[in-house]
């Protein structure tokens, strides 16, 4: 240890301003280190070195600083406690390791074994940088973590958490469930980032909020001869009729106090004008269930629908998504005029699928094909021979035909509807009129079966001419009949005797 006064003094000239510092060696050392860093054990009186004096500032012996001691310091000092047995040693934990890495045999096989054979390096590469934020207005997958009071908590691509209002889902998700959400913004405060189900309703405060095309939750909350009347939060709209379903909807009625979903078709603040389309979010459904439907469909299969349309030539009906046409000689087996006659818009309806155009996505539907074909078990109904009740339902110039039955019909023909010779037919049946009628053949394959109404009468006794023309008026001639002398004939003149000619 080098003497502090020297270094102090090294190169420096004595100032009159210095503190004696007595030469006795420190009284816990029995022998000071001479600047070569040797010690010597005893110091004679004549070699000790003269007092230095010390800058003031500069750094001084510590045995001359060193701050006095509390008594109670002191004391335990002098008299120190020992806590351990006089005999063992003192106790010291020190950690074993094994390897240079600084780990223990044990826990590299831990980390072996859990690794298995993938190397660390590869496992380090799979760790994916930080990532970026998500985009507004993007979609991207998320799975649900659970679900607490009125909000539904997602994690978004591992790294995020969102948070979805409960209300979005028509029915509780599961935890774990996968799903697509849309991203709204991230709210700063709690960290989570605001996401909404495609399609779902948005949050309406005022009109500011609304926008066209938007798809809102609205509740009915009365209706009048054009449509329903709704509220979005406070808000009053207008869902027209034709915009209440893909059907045309007779009762108003059922609809109100119920909660629909509904596409902002027009918006007007100043006039205090919002009108709704149910009828759009529910061909927005359609359209998505439309392609996994299409996969499904088969010639064949009996399918339930809705009617959504009557038209003069069929009804179209919609099998969940996908719209078909029930052509009306398709309708049933008895025969209709018009659709109205057997179905009616927004009624349920069976149906079997006849055909399907892949090019044009055109579906042909049967409703009569669902029904038992009527002249299968004929034979069984019916007998030759038998009389029968029936319904005049058209007259030609050839006869009239009588509905025994839905699907069933005869022919009576004009030489079979009197015994005497009939003219016109529309004189002695009328469309509508209940007739017996008398069964002379049946023909299951082509479907026909021939009927008498003379059968069922009496023969009457011969009749003069002068009676027959009483009972049955001559029909009208369809030449008026002429008085005067028909042109030509062989007493006039024919041209030819002007050249000698005699025809």
């Amino acid at each position: 240890m080098t003497n502090v006064s020297e270094e102090s003094n090294m190169g420096n000239e004595p100032t009159p301003q210095t503190t004696p510092v007595t030469s006795d060696p420190l009284p816990s050392d029995d022998s000071q280190v001479t600047p070569e860093g040797t010690a010597e054990s005893e110091t004679p009186a004549s070699e000790v070195r003269p007092k230095s004096r010390i800058q003031i500032g500069t750094q001084r012996d510590t045995a001359e600083m060193a701050p006095s001691q509390p008594k109670a310091v002191a004391e335990a000092k002098a008299n120190p406690v020992d806590l351990l047995p006089s005999d063992d040693p003192p106790v010291v934990i020190t950690a074993e390791i094994h390897s240079v890495e600084g780990l223990g045999e044990d826990v590299e096989a831990e980390i072996e074994a859990a690794l298995g054979e993938v190397s660390m390096e590869s496992f380090i590469n799979r760790i994916p940088e930080e990532a970026t934020e998500l985009e507004p207005n993007s979609r991207v997958k998320a799975t649900i973590s659970r679900i607490h009071g009125e909000n539904v908590f997602v994690a978004v691509q591992g790294q995020f958490e969102g948070v979805i209002p409960l209300v979005q889902f028509k029915t509780p998700p599961e935890d774990g469930q996968l799903i697509e959400v849309i991203v709204k913004e991230r709210n700063e405060e709690d960290g989570l980032y605001d996401l909404s189900i495609p399609g779902a309703a948005v949050q309406i405060g005022d009109w500011a909020d609304l926008t066209e095309g938007a798809v809102v939750d609205a509740r009915v909350t009365g209706s009048n001869t054009g449509g329903l009347e709704a509220s979005v939060n406070n808000i009053r709209g207008f869902i027209p009729a034709s915009q209440i379903d893909v059907f045309r909807v007779e009762n108003f009625g059922d609809y109100v106090n119920k909660k629909l979903q509904c596409v902002v078709q027009e918006i007007n603040p100043q006039k205090k004008r919002l009108i709704l389309s149910h009828r759009a979010v529910v061909d927005r459904e359609n359209e998505a269930n439309r392609a996994e439907l299409l996969k499904t469909l088969e010639v064949g299969q009996l399918r339930a629908g809705t009617v959504t349309k009557l038209m003069d030539f069929g009804a179209f009906v919609d099998l969940g998504g996908v719209e078909g046409l029930i052509h009306i000689s398709k309708l049933s087996w008895d025969r209709v005029t018009h659709p109205k006659e057997i179905l009616k818009e927004g009624e349920s309806v069976k149906v079997k699928i006849e055909k399907i155009d892949s090019e044009t996505g055109k579906i042909g539907l049967s409703h009569r094909d669902t029904m038992e074909q009527p002249w299968a078990k004929v034979d069984q109904k019916y007998a030759v021979s038998e009389t029968v009740t029936g319904t005049v339902t058209r007259i030609a110039q050839f006869g009239a035909f009588v509905k025994l039955e839905p699907g069933i019909e005869g022919l009576v023909h004009i030489s079979e509807i009197a015994h005497h010779r009939v003219v016109t037919v529309k004189n002695h049946l009328k469309e509508g009129e209940q007739i017996a009628v008398k069964i002379l053949s049946i023909d299951p394959d082509s479907q026909k079966m021939s009927l008498s109404v003379k059968a069922t009468q009496a023969i009457p006794v011969k009749a003069t001419k002068s009676q027959e023309e009483i009972d049955e008026p001559a029909r009208e001639m369809a030449v008026a009949k002429r008085t005067e002398p028909l042109k030509g004939g062989t007493n006039r003149k024919t041209g030819g005797e002007d050249i000698g000619l005699n025809w």
